[in-house]
């Protein structure tokens, strides 16, 4: 079996954590007799190019490592001009693709993650006849954010596709109605063994950890609020904010403000340091206004951590019980705090909040159904 993955995001030489949950799913495949392509064209602004010293970086690369290979075109993406850049990537990512099958055969199906790369695939299966299949990871349809030329070309591209996957119920529901189009839930792939259970050392307070970017979106204001509400000041609950976005300042003013000392803001970590944090902490707390899946609350819970979140999407197909965790009301600072509190007084089991997450989202569970999917198209 041969497949090539077509992906707008991929962990790359100047960005190695973009894509990380198409890099899982590769990862996972890359397991089994499968031969595996990955294509992709990714726009980097110079900005952040110049910022980490990576501007020579710029252009083609291709590089095989464990029965995976990946043809890689870095693009610098010129500001504001979202459809000349997407215009742009089309032509590179035409030649880049056949560039792949010229040196290494014609692939029996392309798995497309998310609609914007969608032209390839389907030039793709107008000129050698490749099915393919999409993967939508996308909230720009649910956040009302997206143009016209994103609903038009996705309604295309879901049309043509043979099979539509959404990585949350709440996504393939919504996309079902907006484009009269089949879609059924599969689930990010989450490497649950790269986040292990470990056990807690004693001490004289509790831990909540929130790891996200630092954006209007993800809404650590409500989290900080809601918390600073349901412990005040005390020093035996505290409080771990792992990430950096543009809200970085304005949360760090809103702490002070509120004069509350036991919420600490730890930056970007890289993963092993993140792992770390996860294996020392009691609860996981997602406060976002919208999730299409949340990752971050699987590798939680893969280390046994009991968790958090606001309805927002994604988090409903994954807490669906009240032995991982509870749902709250999104947006709402009293919601949000009465919940934290409600964790704090109620038992969990470790174990089996780890059992849940591999038996359902790990890359052994998810990579044998995904691989099932595509030999149903093959054959």
């Amino acid at each position: 079996m041969h497949i090539v993955i077509i992906s707008r995001s991929y962990p790359n030489r100047i960005n190695q954590s973009s894509g990380n949950f198409v890099f899982n799913q590769v990862e996972a495949l890359a397991k089994h007799d499968i031969k595996i392509g990955v294509v992709g064209v990714y726009n980097v602004s110079l900005k952040e190019a110049k910022q980490t010293g990576n501007i020579k970086k710029y252009g083609f690369y291709k590089k095989t490592n464990n029965n995976v290979t990946n043809y890689s075109h870095l693009h610098p993406v010129i500001p504001k001009l979202h459809y000349l850049n997407h215009r742009i990537k089309f032509r590179i990512w035409k030649k880049l693709l056949k560039k792949y099958i010229e040196e290494n055969g014609k692939p029996d199906l392309i798995h497309l993650h998310t609609f914007e790369a969608g032209e390839v695939a389907i030039w793709a299966k107008d000129t050698f006849g490749i099915n393919y299949i999409v993967t939508e990871h996308t909230s720009l349809f649910y956040t009302n954010l997206a143009l016209q030329w994103h609903k038009e070309l996705a309604s295309i591209v879901y049309s043509k596709s043979t099979v539509n996957l959404a990585v949350s119920q709440a996504s393939a529901d919504d996309l079902k109605t907006r484009f009269n189009q089949e879609f059924n839930y599969f689930p990010n792939f989450v490497n649950t063994t790269r986040f292990q259970l470990k056990e807690k050392k004693n001490r004289n307070y509790t831990q909540f950890i929130n790891i996200a970017f630092l954006d209007t979106k993800k809404n650590q204001g409500l989290l900080i609020d809601a918390f600073n509400m349901a412990f005040d000041n005390d020093e035996n609950y505290k409080l771990k904010i792992i990430g950096n976005g543009p809200e970085m300042a304005n949360l760090k003013s809103l702490v002070k403000n509120l004069g509350n000392t036991n919420i600490e803001f730890l930056g970007y970590l890289p993963q092993e340091q993140i792992v770390k944090e996860l294996q020392i902490s009691n609860y996981f707390v997602l406060s976002s206004n919208y999730e299409t899946f949340g990752v971050v609350l699987i590798e939680a819970m893969s280390c046994g951590l009991p968790v958090v979140s606001t309805m927002c999407g994604g988090p409903e197909s994954i807490i669906i019980n009240d032995k991982l965790g509870f749902l709250c009301e999104k947006d709402n600072v009293s919601a949000l705090s009465e919940t934290l509190v409600k964790l704090t007084q109620s038992d969990f089991d470790s174990k089996y909040i780890r059992d849940y997450a591999i038996q359902n989202f790990s890359g052994e569970t998810l990579s044998r159904k995904l691989i099932d999917i595509y030999k149903s198209i093959i054959n």
